[in-house]
């Protein structure tokens, strides 16, 4: 007598589906527009004049009507002061019988002339200048709403979308377990 035991082990099978979790979201935005800021600017330059007149006709370069009347007046002082030189000799001969000799000392000035000094090449007189200044006009861009400053801005939140799927287990029996007995005689 023979006695023979088998014997299969009972398995069990898993069957298992992941879970998902799917997340979607939208960005936050924040829309900005803005006006372009303007400004006006008008700007006059500086002005300066200057006038090296007075210098320059003092020596000697003159405006042919300004040299004119100069000459007049140089030319009537002149005739007044040989008038007067011509009385003075008149006088001075006049007194001839008291004795002296004028017509020698008259002679002999008039030999030899005084000579004036008039100035050099520098004149005296300055330069003269006028100036104006620079004007400068700022405007401004009008405001029509003075809450307004410029510029809009707009808030767009962000969205956010869960889909979620539940994992799942599944457990069952891929073998059954077994127990064999035989007796063989």
């Amino acid at each position: 007598m023979h006695l023979e035991i088998s014997t299969k082990l009972g398995l069990i099978g898993i069957k298992t589906t992941p879970g998902e979790l799917n997340i979607e979201k939208t960005q936050a935005r924040l829309e900005v527009k803005q006006e372009v800021g303007r400004i006006s600017i008008k700007t006059e330059k500086p002005k300066l004049k200057i006038s090296q007149y007075e210098p320059m006709a003092q020596m000697g370069y003159k405006k042919a009507s300004d040299a004119a009347v100069e000459l007049a007046q140089i030319g009537k002082q002149k005739a007044l002061e040989y008038i007067a030189a011509k009385a003075e000799e008149g006088r001075r001969l006049q007194t001839i019988e008291k004795g002296g000799n004028p017509i020698r000392e008259i002679a002999i000035e008039k030999a030899w002339r005084k000579k004036e000094r008039q100035g050099g090449f520098t004149p005296f007189a300055r330069v003269s200048y006028d100036s104006e200044p620079a004007k400068i006009t700022i405007t401004p861009p009008e405001v029509k709403n003075a809450a307004h400053t410029g510029y809009e801005a707009e808030f767009i939140p962000g969205a956010i979308k869960i889909n979620y799927r539940r994992g799942q287990v599944s457990i069952y029996m891929r073998q059954y377990p077994e127990v064999k007995i035989d007796i063989i005689l």
